[in-house]
């Protein structure tokens, strides 16, 4: 069983080299992300997504500069060695070239170990990791998508004899076509189910959690009650922030929306200031990234059901809140979904930016101001200079059915079992 990986890393780049970096960016991408020179990502076979950002200098909540820095992050099937040994083996220098336009660089002529080290020293864990295509490799996406096409065609050239036959009969030749045919000798044998010992790991960690929730519930429940309180009164004195927003910024950030199925959206914000806050929301993204693998397992995301993956991460020493997420449809959709689907949930997470529509106990108000929100998101999106998707024409829901319609060639089914799996081809 597949698990995966968000590895992120965010530098600052060396002073006067943002122009050429930004130039070679380009160059990647005009040159196609996938088969380029530079970094060949259609090669990297454990990277689902990934993605290069230079975030503008700018100034933080208290006024204080960050320089400019570029952003590189990947989702990817863990282990974490072989993804990296493969990047390195791949496009080492290509990113080589690359950061050697960052701070804290080696030095001299490409050397694989000291990218490698490199890369490990200045990588970031994600606050938050949401996975909502979870268990499932590059490969297996891609496979089961060649999978469900091949039924497909197949169902399309005999649909008069399919027709007039019973399901199982259908189910059957469908099950003899897929093992003669040697392209699709993957799906001969299912895909194997989580060990005995991982779930017992993996749900005796919530379990403990939980306990633990309920023996402590006597503090938590005063102790939550005064921090509210106190969130409370910070929220009423807060002043709300001004969104700096232009109609080429977002003509600029609706044109790169290419895509047919997948988007991505990245977004920068600054955590307001103080103490309360800063702790409120580490708590709150810790806690739901411990959580978000038992709640959002089904591919939703707050019940949102297109983000494959989603990451929130707190840098540049807390004062900086970024947001990367690779997601089905057009961002118009995506962030009315956030409005009309998760305002609650979301909000929680957001609020702590400022320029965020004003919230009360960090759920109510937020999102559900939707042209507030709206001009807080577009403000907040910037540019995604290179953006990779392994799998571009998968959606989320065909992840989910595609597997469905590959364990449906396995085991035995009534004659009503076999017509609802023949519906979902």
């Amino acid at each position: 069983m597949t698990q995966h990986g968000a590895y992120s890393i965010v530098v600052d780049i060396k002073s006067g080299m943002q122009q050429p970096l930004y130039d070679l960016l380009q160059k990647i991408d005009d040159s196609g992300v996938e088969d380029n020179d530079i970094i060949p990502f259609k090669k990297i076979t454990t990277i689902h997504f990934a993605r290069f950002v230079i975030l503008d200098a700018c100034k933080d909540a208290y006024g204080k500069d960050i320089p400019a820095q570029l952003a590189f992050t990947t989702n990817y099937d863990l282990p974490l060695n072989n993804h990296m040994q493969q990047m390195i083996s791949v496009a080492g220098r290509g990113l080589w070239q690359i950061f050697s336009m960052c701070e804290k660089f080696p030095q001299g002529a490409y050397n694989a170990s000291m990218l490698e080290l490199y890369l490990q020293n200045q990588s970031l864990e994600a606050d938050t990791f949401y996975v909502g295509v979870g268990y499932r490799s590059v490969q297996q996406i891609h496979e089961e998508h060649v999978l469900r096409n091949a039924i497909n065609d197949f169902a399309d050239r005999n649909r008069q004899s399919i027709q007039q036959q019973p399901a199982n009969t259908t189910r059957q030749q469908i099950i003899d076509y897929v093992h003669s045919n040697a392209d699709l000798a993957f799906a001969r044998t299912p895909v194997p189910n989580a060990s005995e010992k991982w779930n017992v790991s993996f749900y005796g960690k919530l379990i403990g959690l939980a306990i633990l929730f309920i023996v402590l519930l006597p503090i938590i429940i005063p102790f939550v009650i005064v921090w509210m309180l106190i969130v409370l009164s910070i929220e009423i004195r807060e002043k709300q922030v001004p969104n700096d927003l232009t109609k080429d910024h977002i003509r600029e950030l609706v044109n790169r929306e290419t895509q047919l199925v997948q988007a991505q959206f990245s977004a920068l914000g600054n955590v307001k200031p103080g103490k309360v806050r800063l702790a409120t929301m580490m708590f709150l993204l810790r806690m739901t990234n411990f959580l978000a693998p038992y709640l959002f397992s089904k591919g939703k995301l707050s019940g949102i059901p297109t983000v494959h993956f989603a990451r929130w991460l707190i840098i540049n020493e807390g004062r900086q809140m970024l947001f990367l997420s690779n997601y089905d449809g057009n961002s118009e959709n995506y962030l009315r979904d956030f409005i009309h689907i998760a305002a609650k949930q979301l909000t929680l997470m957001f609020c702590h930016t400022e320029g965020y529509p004003k919230t009360r106990l960090m759920m109510f108000g937020g999102a559900k101001d939707a042209e507030g929100f709206m001009e807080w998101a577009r403000a907040k999106q910037i540019i995604t200079n290179v953006w990779y998707s392994a799998n571009k024409e998968v959606s989320v829901d065909n992840v989910y059915s595609n597997s469905k319609i590959r364990n449906g060639l396995y085991g035995t089914m009534s004659e009503t079992e076999a017509s609802e799996w023949l519906r979902s081809i």
